[in-house]
């Protein structure tokens, strides 16, 4: 034990009047606190904030923006990164992005490596949250107007093979389990979902927390569990009008 190592069991242990002292001492400094001086540490908050705001606005628009940017196939007008820069892994992906995307920093985009050409696409005014992961398989493929939470997790392939051995000796999982997923315009899908590969998710749905989609959603329902099924079909007020029209109303 170092001599600082030492002198701190000593203290704790209290094992002289002087130790004891330095003990009660130590005890009293924790005790102290600032009282809030009014006016003065309200603006000092607000003084954090803004220089805050202001650094990471600029950390955005010099930095991780461009750096993102540099990797993608096409990006529209506006997008936003927020809090970093996207990690890829993989094979590289081709990154198509519409106009008023908005991504997480702390998000995975991970190009299967036995997919020929993979695809990341997301389409205008869709946002993809904090720690979404998402394998692409052959492509994903994300519609306008899409919300994806925190924490989803999109898998368009198998990480492994299936067959334990293949497993062990780092083989790289089939190629006909290598698949897409696409999600339609105006979808909502909320914290925690898994969604496998082969997935179709149609206009308008809603997918619950937790839930974990094996097949395809019918357009404007509500899907919830594991496995993800239909909890309600959504009303007519819900819908765009191409729909509306398409049904007959």
């Amino acid at each position: 034990m170092s001599a600082i190592g030492r002198l701190k069991e000593k203290i704790r242990r209290r094992e002289t009047p002087f130790y004891n002292g330095l003990y009660r001492l130590a005890r009293a400094l924790q005790r102290i606190h600032m009282p809030v001086i009014p006016g003065l540490h309200g603006a000092l908050y607000h003084e954090r904030q803004l220089r805050r705001s202001v650094w990471h606005h600029l950390l955005r628009v010099l930095y991780h923006e461009p750096l993102f940017k540099s990797q993608c196939e096409h990006v529209g007008r506006n997008l936003r990164v927020i809090g970093g820069v996207p990690h890829l892994e993989g094979r590289p992906i081709r990154i198509r992005l519409g106009d008023n995307v908005t991504i997480s920093g702390v998000t995975t985009f991970c190009g299967s490596t036995t997919a020929h050409d993979p695809v990341l696409q997301v389409g205008s005014g869709s946002r993809i949250g904090y720690q979404t992961t998402i394998i692409t398989g052959e492509g994903v493929y994300i519609g306008e107007g899409v919300g994806i939470s925190f924490r989803v997790f999109i898998a368009g392939s198998d990480a492994h093979p299936r067959d334990p051995v293949a497993r062990q000796q780092g083989r790289p999982p089939d190629s006909k389990d290598v698949k897409s997923v696409v999600i339609e315009d105006w979808v909502m899908i909320y914290q925690s979902v898994t969604i496998l590969k082969g997935v179709r998710i149609g206009k308008g749905a809603i997918v619950g927390a937790g839930a974990v989609v094996t097949k395809d959603v019918p357009p404007y329902t509500i899907v919830a569990g594991n496995p993800a099924r239909v909890v309600r079909v959504l009303q007519p007020e819900y819908m765009g009008t191409d729909e509306l029209t398409s049904r007959g109303a």
